[in-house]
């Protein structure tokens, strides 16, 4: 009887003291992680506003009010590289109550920054923004909970990029045409350059 209460000890306090987690070494019997990314291209997606919480996606020439236009997603398309290591772990805890798995590319680009962001409207958007004209001065972009504006927040970031998305509130309504369709252009450090057309859609007051 000795013998087994020593050893129910023995296993309770090795599960114990291995029992720990963290998002990058943990006992959640997680698949294995790639830590970064590496962008190969851009997808852009138009967003409505769906009641108090959420948001869908706008389809292709759809008509809404500006008013229930959300915002502009820019998603980088992106390999996953950089496997991280894995650690043995041993535990008698139930891992759903211990943590969560981490997703592939959570430590950010490796090498990539930004060197230019430029969206270029391609229908008139009001008489200084002709077709093909820049417009980031009517966007802001959220940084983490709050939007910002979108060339200021260019000029101070100088970090490696971090997210897989961006998103992208517009000011204002287009004024000549109410077909709402936008390039955007992104070179990065690596000198690599991609851009993504978005699809029209139409934006009225």
């Amino acid at each position: 009887m000795r013998i087994k209460t020593c050893i129910l000890t023995l296993v309770l306090a090795i599960g114990f003291s291995f029992s720990n987690c963290d998002p990058f070494d943990d006992d959640c019997n997680c698949p294995p992680v790639l830590d970064y990314f590496d962008i190969q291209g851009l997808e852009l997606k138009s967003y409505k506003q769906s009641g108090e919480c959420c948001k869908d996606e706008i389809s292709e020439n759809e008509e809404i009010n500006f008013s229930d236009y959300h915002s502009l997603f820019l998603f980088y398309e992106v390999d996953y590289i950089s496997q991280n290591h894995n650690h043995w772990n041993f535990s008698l805890m139930n891992s759903a109550l211990a943590c969560s798995c981490i997703g592939d590319g959570a430590q950010g680009s490796k090498n990539e920054k930004l060197n230019s962001f430029t969206i270029i409207t391609l229908n008139d958007f009001d008489s200084d923004h002709l077709a093909n004209a820049p417009i980031n001065d009517f966007f802001s972009v959220k940084v983490v909970n709050d939007f910002v504006d979108l060339n200021e927040h260019l000029s101070q970031d100088t970090s490696l990029i971090l997210n897989q998305f961006l998103e992208l509130k517009l000011k204002k309504a287009p004024e000549l045409d109410n077909e709402f369709k936008v390039k955007v252009i992104v070179n990065l450090s690596t000198n690599e350059t991609y851009e993504s057309e978005s699809a029209p859609i139409r934006i009225i007051n």
